[in-house]
């Protein structure tokens, strides 16, 4: 206790460095799901790769269009979070909490 009974420091509870877009959106890639779909599309560009139709680059359109899935679900995703902590944190300093000594 400092002086008075009051100790020393702002009155307010430690927050974690919000991440940045760019992790999100990594994080986001790391899902379960997203994982076995990443997975499913470098099979599928294997399985076509080692084919008969090797040299038709249109044999590579499902692994590409899973791809481009994935990248477009984790961009929305990753955005939607990042504005979603902007509004929380427009909201947290809206509602500042007040205490008052007896």
């Amino acid at each position: 206790m400092g002086k008075g009974g009051r100790e020393d420091g702002l009155n307010e509870l430690h927050k974690p460095p919000k991440p940045t877009l760019l992790m999100l959106f990594i994080m986001q890639l790391l899902g379960f799901i997203i994982i076995l779909l990443i997975i499913a599309a470098v099979a599928s560009m294997a399985v076509n790769a080692t084919g008969t139709r090797a040299e038709d680059p249109l044999s590579y359109t499902t692994g590409i269009a899973i791809f481009v899935i994935v990248l477009l679900n984790a961009g929305i995703a990753a955005w939607t979070e990042h504005k979603a902590g902007d509004a929380l944190e427009a909201l947290s300093k809206m509602t500042q909490a007040a205490i008052y000594a007896t």
